[in-house]
């Protein structure tokens, strides 16, 4: 038992001892910034700490924050589930919450799901580590993953909440189902265009009972209760704030009020798709709307490569699909593909794709559906050690987003 025990920790301890070790090169090197440095940009905690007070405004307004104005009231302008997670921190230390230690924490936490996953899809150990570091410290979502400020903590939320909702979506205990709708309305609570990836998680719930049926959908329902729930309470706090369910504040920032097109419109889609595939200024830290997202985040050119091997062999290895679940799991590559594209679109339509950035910050939502993608590509192509080929787009993700996240907190720790 006590080797079993080992057996099973050793790979979390592994992961988790060289994310450290890049975090604390990070750390020693970003100026003064460490996890216990002030957030100045604290808006969910500020935010708890009025709804503690019996207030939904902010009550004053705070210059340096992105304050939404309605009606002479002014709000915090971001979803609001982050504000719930700092409700206890707020009520035991008020606005000054140890922001960067949470996020160190999240980021944390997300590295070990990405390891449940992989290793729940791929089954080898070695291979499951690799590529949650991959996804963890290789990508752009390592320039977003220890900074509290108010932007990067509701990313670095979003998405350990979507890997834990894809996670507890393919478990083998369909009593996850309930947790799995619930973290994914959160994940939604916390970047609204994370919804366009809820029919992955429905269809995973799907896979794992095999067949629609009344009783599914009977089941399906009672598990989305609390899920609804939090999603009800999202919507009355959206309207008595602003007068309709849909509104969570940001419209109401002056940049997009006084803007002719508002904060989305179509005419930004061509301009906004070539910076987001082909700005290759990469040193350029810190921007405004930054640069190619598969130059940031080298997974996705893994992504592609590898898709583009599996769609070419796919019609010649279809007839080896024999199982449910195999036939399930071939169904979800292409859906992710045209998910991911969508929200890379959605991405398109907005005025800035972000202010003050190293990367495409705004991508980092799209990587854990590329992740899944990867994986399950992965898995109908087995690659042996061959899958260490991608210690190469790893290594390039690790130095690029290391070397543009010291630069980036340099500039507002140095």
């Amino acid at each position: 038992m006590i080797e079993r025990t080992k057996d099973r920790i050793a790979p979390y301890a592994i992961i988790f001892s060289a994310t450290i070790i890049v975090y604390g090169l990070i750390y020693m090197f970003a100026g003064s910034f460490s996890p216990t440095s002030n957030n100045w940009y604290n808006s969910f905690s500020r935010q708890a700490a009025r709804w503690l007070d019996g207030y939904l405004d902010l009550g004053e307004y705070i210059a340096w924050l992105e304050i939404a104005v309605f009606e002479g009231r002014y709000f915090i302008s971001f979803p609001p589930f982050p504000s719930i997670v700092m409700l206890p921190f707020v009520f035991f230390r008020g606005i000054d919450t140890p922001d960067h230690i949470i996020a160190l924490a999240v980021s944390l936490l997300s590295l070990a799901y990405a390891y449940k996953i992989a290793i729940r899809v791929l089954g080898v150990k070695r291979h499951a580590m690799f590529m949650s570091l991959f996804l963890v410290l290789g990508t752009n979502y390592l320039h977003v993953a220890l900074w509290g400020s108010v932007w990067y903590l509701a990313q670095n939320m979003a998405f350990l909440l979507m890997l834990m909702a894809f996670y507890y979506a393919m478990t083998s205990n369909k009593h996850h189902s309930w947790l799995s709708l619930l973290l994914m309305c959160a994940a939604m609570g916390t970047r609204p265009f994370n919804a366009v990836y809820l029919p992955v998680v429905l269809y995973l719930i799907f896979a794992r009972e095999g067949k629609l049926s009344f009783g599914f959908i009977k089941r399906l329902l009672l598990h989305a209760i609390p899920a609804v729930v939090l999603g009800i309470f999202f919507m009355w706090l959206n309207f008595v704030r602003f007068g309709s369910i849909f509104e969570f504040g940001h419209n109401y920032l002056a940049e997009f009020v006084y803007d002719a097109y508002g904060q989305f419109h179509v005419g930004r889609v061509p301009r906004n798709l070539m910076r987001m595939f082909f700005n290759f200024d990469i040193t350029a830290s810190p921007m405004f709307h930054g640069f190619a997202f598969w130059l940031a985040s080298p997974i996705f050119i893994s992504y592609a490569a590898y898709l583009f091997m599996y769609m070419i062999k796919s019609i010649k290895r279809a007839k080896n699909f024999s199982t449910t679940a195999s036939r399930h799991e071939v169904r979800m590559i292409p859906v992710l593909l045209v998910l991911v594209l969508v929200h890379i679109l959605a991405f398109s339509f907005h005025r800035t794709l972000g202010g003050h950035q190293f990367g495409s910050r705004y991508t980092v939502d799209s990587l854990v559906a590329v992740y899944l993608g990867l994986l399950l590509i992965l898995k109908r192509m087995p690659q042996g050690d061959r899958i260490y080929l991608n210690i190469t787009p790893m290594l390039f993700g690790l130095l690029l987003n290391f070397y543009g996240t010291i630069d980036f907190l340099q500039f507002y720790f140095g």
